[in-house]
């Protein structure tokens, strides 16, 4: 037997014995802890705005998060996804209990780890292991037949993931509105979240309803974080709930993900490694030397060191290319517009305009629409084609970004906070679907591919919380209208680049 076939033989001993219960608990597994990781995240530029603490450590965790185009690559290939995506969920938990003590000394630290081996690992992670079912069910389909089932595998996977976001929202508007410390009995005042321990709270922490404490016409596109995070205004205390509130929240955040590290761990089989490259390895050393135990040596020393440069080489060749360079914006888009509704409009609309306790409610409508949209887009893009859903998503965020930017709230009109969320679901779904898309066509190397769809991703992100309060809302409306202009025209360039050479 040749050592080609030895590997071969090895990688068919690993493959997948459960496909669909892997996928279901992978995608079950995973709502959960993204549901709590994204209610988490879009909470901090309100419950933790003082000082601007939340959207800062948010801000270092996504910088740190741009080395997992080396560390998940890495750790996809050496480990494997399953182990992977579990490691990272473990990490992402230990930023939440940072949260119970929200000090930048807790924050920064936790912030950072989780940036650099959870956010990429687990996205990776999750992305591979779909992928991996829906090309095991993919023997006898080829051309663009494969890549309408892979897409039906993601948008059931985004899917789900919409729903575990929906339903962990559904409990947080629960707990912000009827857990308080009356309830438990905790009649102590709250410490502000700021560095300076001798200034404590006089106002109320938490208002379902902001219309006394604040004017709601300068909230929405007026808003500006500048004027009040760095000092004692009033307008804080609609974005800061009290003690019992904040530690209900936050155990239920980390049960969520403990339990997705349980359900993985049991439920999901081993994800078999690629070994492309090896059987490549296996067969030049095959040629060269008779001797068969020391070249399985040599190979596997030769396969530490290129599973660790290999990622970085074909990570940087896919970027540097014209096709790369083209369809990056789509991953960069994909972060700008989950972080300004994550930050943004959970602050400056819903927070300041209907309380804080309605951000869990805003959320889940824009989960609840994505998670429509998803499914429409997973059944209908291969009789419409991705041209038709990027042309679609650009002339519809245009309309949604004018109109938002031009409404001026008041008590009357309150309730199109909720409308908005609902219409930022169609947004949030399209944006989402078409960068896994995107990666499914145009990358050849799933793992690095996906690695680099989370990377940029997180880099748009970045960028987000990087000017959260360093300019007013109206500012990053400006900013979000003209990267979907220039993100839609740059890819229709790639998909023409990537037709031509299909064809």
């Amino acid at each position: 037997m040749s050592i080609n076939e030895m590997q071969n033989e090895n990688t068919t001993s690993v493959t997948l014995r459960h496909p669909k219960r892997t996928f279901y608990a992978c995608s079950f597994g995973f709502a959960a802890y993204v549901g709590s990781t994204v209610g988490l995240a879009t909470l901090q530029s309100s419950i933790n705005i003082k000082n601007d603490l939340g959207p800062k450590s948010l801000l270092i965790c996504f910088l740190c998060g741009l080395a997992g185009i080396i560390t998940a690559p890495y750790t996809l290939k050496r480990f494997g996804a399953k182990a992977t995506l579990i490691t990272g969920e473990i990490i992402a938990s230990f930023l939440t209990i940072a949260n119970f003590y929200p000090r930048w000394f807790t924050m920064y630290p936790t912030a950072a780890l989780t940036g650099l081996m959870s956010s990429s690992l687990t996205w990776s992670a999750s992305a591979v292991i779909v992928h991996k079912v829906a090309t095991a069910d993919l023997e006898n389909k080829i051309g663009e037949q494969a890549d309408i089932a892979t897409q039906k595998y993601f948008g059931i996977y985004l899917g789900i993931v919409a729903f575990g976001q929906i339903f962990c929202n559904g409990v947080t508007v629960l707990i912000l509105e009827f857990v308080n410390d009356d309830l438990l009995g905790l009649n102590h005042k709250t410490v502000e979240t700021d560095f300076d321990s001798n200034l404590s709270t006089q106002a109320p922490q938490y208002k379902t309803s902001n219309s006394s404490v604040i004017d709601t016409s300068q909230c929405a596109a007026k808003d500006c974080p500048a004027e009040y995070a760095y000092s004692n205004s009033t307008k804080l205390d609609v974005f800061i709930p009290d003690d019992s509130s904040r530690y209900v929240l936050f155990g239920w955040y980390l049960l969520m993900q403990l339990g997705a590290v349980l359900l993985h761990s049991i439920a999901m089989d081993p994800i078999p490694v690629d070994t492309y490259r090896k059987n490549m390895i296996a067969s030049q050393n095959e040629e060269e030397s008779p001797n068969r135990k020391l070249l399985l040596n040599k190979l596997r020393e030769e396969n530490d060191c290129s599973n660790l440069f290999a990622p970085i080489k074909i990570s940087v060749l896919h970027l540097t290319s014209l096709q790369g360079i083209l369809s990056a914006p789509v991953y960069l888009l994909y972060g700008l517009t989950i972080s300004f509704i994550w930050s943004e409009f959970s602050r400056a609309y819903a927070s300041c305009v209907v309380g804080l306790s309605q951000v869990g409610l805003t959320s889940a409508l824009v989960d609840f629409l994505s998670l429509i949209v998803s499914m429409i887009i997973s059944r209908c893009a291969s009789n419409f084609g991705m041209f038709y859903i990027f042309l679609f998503g650009m002339c519809y965020d245009i309309a949604l970004y004018v109109v938002i930017l031009f409404w001026v709230p008041t008590p009357s009109t309150s309730y199109f906070v909720y409308i908005f969320a609902s219409l930022f679901g169609v947004t949030y779904a399209v944006r989402r679907n078409t960068q896994y898309l995107t990666t499914s066509t145009l990358c050849p190397d799933k793992d690095v591919g996906f690695t680099i769809q989370n990377v940029l991703g997180g880099i748009g992100l970045m960028m987000t919380y990087a000017w959260t309060t360093a300019f007013c809302v109206y500012v990053k409306i400006y900013i979000m209208i003209g990267s979907v202009v220039a993100t839609t025209v740059l890819w229709i360039f790639a998909d023409r680049i990537h037709q031509k050479e299909r064809n």
